[in-house]
């Protein structure tokens, strides 16, 4: 039963690998961003980096907000018990 399991997650991983590792050209994220943004040919690839840093930091942030007021719901409830 584990084996099977184990190959699918396998498979599953070599996948997003696999997509997540595609050159810029190929990627259809990657290419929307290099479109939208001004520059030449060798910047590129500096600016789909510092886009793809910028959304994961804010992506962080926003999980990290609603924790602490979920946290801060459970605190106000137990105080109130």
């Amino acid at each position: 039963m584990n084996s099977w399991m184990t190959t699918f997650f396998q498979r599953k991983g070599e996948q997003a690998k696999e997509f997540l590792e595609q050159p810029v050209e190929n990627n259809p994220v990657d290419r929307a961003i290099v479109e939208n943004l001004p520059g030449t040919e060798n910047n590129h690839v500096n600016e789909v980096y510092q886009a793809r840093w910028v959304w994961y930091h804010t992506i962080l942030a926003l999980e990290l907000f609603f924790t602490n007021v979920f946290l801060f719901i459970l605190i106000v409830i137990n105080l109130v018990k």
